[in-house]
């Protein structure tokens, strides 16, 4: 997800692409337990030029991706063409933000010339797909230097490594040797050689250099896919009639249909209805629902909101609990947000759709979400109020919560009390004053939890696991 964020940004740019995600969720971290199997595609597009990107992010740089002797599941599959671009790059998770860098280009017709060099790990059971690593031999030092000398012949560079200089000599064991030429300074964490030649043209071709209008009319599902996903970005007035007999041919797979809708439903309400359908009819698959949900989401009209809220309430045929929770989801995150609409969810008997939709509510609420949760608080309800309290304390709302105290029930109160703990203190502080007694009492007891050692989040809970740890047989 990071690294496919950091190439679409690096390529846009740097290189003058105009970057989409053709693997849907391929930059976004959010995880849902029903599994799509999409098509095997990458994960970034450039919809001028049609060029094709895999990112391959790991915490260290390497050219490494998964292989297979399955047919159809080896490196090479996926739906990368020769001059398609893998980008291999270094995340650092313990950074904050977690950095992504060292970018390096490579097409699958350079791994494909370097495959002699590149090594197999160790291979998974059948049962898992039989599936390996393969990773393609580079130096990327730790340290910043300069090139000195490279010996081709004897395949070793020499480079600068602080006051000295180091001679790589591992590049003898590969088919080919390719490094950065002489003179040349380095950053740490770059690759200086390399058994693969590593792109020399990333550029976009420029607007209009890609004939989609051709590919849509492809017999093979790998070409026409992503000329189906592209079509919404590039127009489809004039390819109205061809997305339509895709969308429209029970023949096609189901997510080339799906996707033909999701690119006609901007203009063409329609297919709003039939992303719809796919979500929540009574035969589909869970997988088709999920992605017609998502669909619906990345749709900017009124229409697909009223879709996606229709499968939130679980309008219809008996929809289950994750997909209308990422239905709820689409309506906090989606091209068009709804938050009345998701404040009905946040109520909702599921708790996967409730807390669902409680995260994605904006952190300024609309006057109509804060008057109704302010109602929550004066009812009787103790879930309602609970959830009130939490989401106004969650955005610092520490007035609303005191003037809500004066006609509390006594557990309301509670609740609201546990809630002004949660807020910062900064904000309450503001408002301390105008607590009473019992109150502030209250409050204070919360806040010591601060000043206990033991109840800090690096040690909450270590003593009971230790005690664990004192069986002895």
């Amino acid at each position: 997800m990071y690294a496919a964020d950091a190439v679409a940004r690096d390529l846009e740019r740097r290189y003058g692409h105009r970057v989409i995600e053709l693997e849907r969720y391929a930059k976004a971290n959010k995880v849902w337990q029903t599994k799509v199997k999409r098509m095997r595609l990458p994960d970034l597009l450039c919809v001028d030029c049609g060029r094709r990107f895999e990112s391959k992010g790991k915490t260290k740089l390497e050219a490494k991706l998964s292989d297979s002797t399955v047919p159809g599941r080896t490196w090479r599959d996926g739906g990368m063409r020769p001059d398609d671009l893998f980008v291999f790059a270094r995340v650092d998770m313990k950074a904050d933000p977690v950095r992504v860098s060292n970018l390096v280009y490579v097409t699958r017709r350079s791994l494909e010339d370097a495959v002699s060099s590149s090594r197999e790990g160790k291979r998974k059971a059948v049962s898992e797909g039989a599936e390996m690593d393969r990773v393609w031999p580079m130096w990327a030092p730790d340290y910043a230097g300069e090139v000195v000398a490279v010996d081709e012949e004897r395949k070793k560079i020499r480079v600068t490594k602080g006051a000295g200089t180091y001679l790589y000599p591992n590049g003898s064991r590969w088919g080919a040797f390719h490094t950065l030429p002489a003179g040349t300074a380095f950053e740490a964490g770059q690759p200086v050689a390399s058994c693969f030649r590593v792109a020399e043209s990333v550029g976009c071709a420029g607007e209009g250099s890609w004939d989609w209008r051709a590919d849509l009319l492809s017999g093979d599902e790998d070409v026409r896919f992503p000329a189906v996903k592209a079509a919404r970005f590039l127009g489809t007035r004039t390819v109205e009639d061809v997305l339509l007999g895709i969308a429209q041919d029970e023949g096609n797979d189901w997510r080339l249909r799906l996707e033909a809708h999701a690119s006609l439903a901007a203009t063409r309400p329609a297919s709003v209805a039939a992303l719809l359908s796919f979500a929540s009819g009574a035969a589909s698959a869970p997988e088709v629902r999920m992605e017609a949900v998502f669909s619906l989401s990345e749709i900017d009209s009124q229409e697909a909101v009223e879709a996606l809220s229709a499968v939130a309430l679980g309008v219809g045929a008996a929809t289950a609990d994750e997909v209308r929770a990422a239905a709820a989801w689409g309506l906090g995150t989606g091209a068009r947000t709804a938050p009345g609409r998701l404040l009905r969810l946040v109520d909702d008997p599921s708790v996967l759709v409730s807390t669902h939709a409680a995260a994605v509510l904006p952190a300024r609420l609309p006057e109509e979400c804060l008057g109704e949760l302010l109602d929550w608080l004066r009812g009787d309800d103790p879930r309602r109020a609970a959830t009130a309290a939490h989401l106004l304390a969650e955005r610092d709302l520490v007035t609303e919560l005191v003037d809500a105290l004066a006609g509390a029930s006594e557990k309301v109160r509670g609740l609201i009390v546990l809630a002004l703990g949660d807020a910062s203190r900064e904000a309450v502080l503001g408002v301390v004053a105008r607590l009473d007694a019992e109150s502030r009492a209250g409050l204070a007891a919360l806040w010591a939890k601060d000043d206990d050692w033991l109840r800090q989040p690096e040690t909450d809970g270590v003593l009971d696991a230790l005690r664990l740890q004192t069986l002895r047989f």
